[in-house]
């Protein structure tokens, strides 16, 4: 099994208009010789617009249709899957190597479709913000609460509630000089979605960590991420998402504390003062 192109458009098919399955089905029947269209001659082929095949990457999670070409011909250029199903004969070395291959992969994906320009609008969001709050709901609170506990290491004010009618108060409670990073695996959990509207209604920029572009969430975004992942027998396509969304917390949590140079360094060195006193050596 790999992570690949064309199993994303899969996945995202039966939400697709008219007019991007036209672009889908040129993917899916010209595996081989799709990287080498231009934009105008894909139109051209797909018999829709430009700005439709634009729209179409973004809709896989691209920035544009160039980055999408160049995931394409980077994958069509390796010559072999690298990740495999666990058998039940595997030894136990054989599943972890097999396990750590699927993060690995999980985590190239992931970086495959982030853009300079959405990290640089991102972290520009988060060193500016009043307030930065993170929500998370159910598997996607581990994710939530694991970037609260990274950026408490930065001279920010920092705000996380695992249950939801807090979190919902919170969200209330923010304004256009706050920031949200909102992360959901699917982008369709009701209550996540209300909570993006609750921060919509105040105005407040809104960071989106998902795994689809297509999904109702990804609309509230000021910027997203997209975490790349996909079902393996024992492992579902959610817990394989928790990789690439904690390794989207590290990046931005890394840019921030790079932004904020020695004041970061200053916090660091207060909590770890802190801790040690509970911890002497």
């Amino acid at each position: 099994m790999e992570l690949n192109i064309f199993d994303r458009i899969k996945d995202i098919y039966p939400s697709l208009g008219r007019s991007s399955k036209s672009i889908a089905d040129y993917f899916l029947a010209n595996q081989t010789n799709a990287s080498s269209k231009t934009v105008t001659e894909l139109a051209g082929d797909c018999h829709v617009s430009v700005a439709t095949i634009s729209r179409f990457a973004k809709q896989l999670g691209y920035t544009n249709y160039s980055q999408l070409k160049w995931a394409l011909s980077n994958q069509m250029s390796k010559s072999a899957p690298t990740i495999q199903e666990v058998a039940d004969t595997d030894t136990p070395k054989m599943v972890a190597k097999k396990t750590l291959d699927a993060n690995i992969e999980t985590l190239n994906g992931t970086f495959d479709l982030m853009d300079e320009k959405d990290l640089e609008k991102a972290v520009n969001l988060i060193v500016h913000a009043k307030k930065l709050e993170f929500f998370g709901l159910g598997g996607s609170n581990i994710v939530a609460l694991d970037a609260y506990h990274k950026f408490l290491r930065v001279p920010l004010n920092v705000l996380h509630d695992t249950e939801y009618h807090l979190a919902l108060m919170q969200a209330s409670r923010m304004s256009d000089s706050d920031c949200a990073v909102v992360i959901s695996h699917t982008g369709n959990d009701t209550d996540t979605l209300e909570i993006a509207e609750a921060l919509k209604s105040k105005h407040v920029p809104i960071i989106i960590i998902t795994s689809f572009p297509n999904s109702p969430l990804a609309e509230y975004g000021n910027v997203d991420f997209f975490s790349i992942s996909e079902d393996s027998r024992y492992r579902s396509e959610a817990l394989l998402s928790l990789t690439s969304q904690l390794a989207i917390n590290d990046c931005l949590y890394m840019l921030t504390a790079q932004y904020f140079g020695k004041s970061a360094e200053t916090v660091l060195d207060e909590i770890r003062s802190t801790i040690s006193k509970k911890h002497p050596a």
